[in-house]
């Protein structure tokens, strides 16, 4: 039995790391939208990671690669730890959701779903980071920060679609690769393979 849960732990970890290191490549896919925000690929692998590890595993992936990634950019450096929190949220809701009923991202409404509420805690997050760190520290007037704020709704709102969109183009061909290796069937061995993906 202990052979048994030390195996799992090594493909589990295998398995984030993995996560870990194409969420952190995938960060550096974007588009600056002036200095104060991008457009990228990184959350499209932190909702990816949350669908095919589940909550936890899938959370702690994507956070780290956007973690990672905030080290190599002098801009982001000193936001990392906050970086790790908010992105955890959005593997974490993705996992939760895409999980549910055992269908373990097999069902792509859920998989949608699961994306898109991952994607709606983060943004929330990140405006409030934002808020409290221009209002409280920075001590900016409020019009500067409206103003801000509006730049980084205009990026969001290309984010997010673009996000879900790719992540649910992705999401079947990552699930099957993973199944097909049996890497799914060892992380979740207490899952039969075969959910309808409808």
């Amino acid at each position: 039995m202990a052979a048994k849960k030390s195996k799992l732990s090594v493909y589990t970890l295998s398995a984030i790391g993995v996560m870990t290191a194409v969420s952190f490549i995938s960060n550096f896919i974007s588009i600056p939208i002036g200095t104060l925000t991008r457009i990228h690929m990184g959350n499209v692998f932190c909702s990816l990671s949350g669908i095919l590890l589940g909550p936890v595993y899938g959370g702690v992936a994507g956070g780290l690669g956007a973690f990672f990634y905030d080290f190599t950019n002098p801009l982001y450096v000193a936001e990392a730890p906050i970086t790790l929190f908010n992105k955890f949220f959005i593997g974490f809701f993705a996992g939760l959701i895409s999980h549910k009923g055992g269908h373990y991202g097999e069902k792509a409404s859920l998989n949608f779903v699961g994306a898109l509420v991952g994607n709606l805690a983060y943004t929330l997050l990140f405006y409030g980071k934002n808020f409290i760190s221009e209002y409280f520290l920075l001590r900016l007037e409020m019009n500067t920060i409206i103003a801000n704020m509006l730049v980084r709704l205009s990026a969001s709102a290309l984010q997010i679609p673009l996000t879900l969109i790719v992540t649910m183009i992705l999401a079947p061909f990552f699930l099957k690769a993973i199944q097909k290796a049996g890497i799914h069937r060892k992380l979740f061995p207490e899952h039969t393979e075969g959910h309808s993906a409808a």
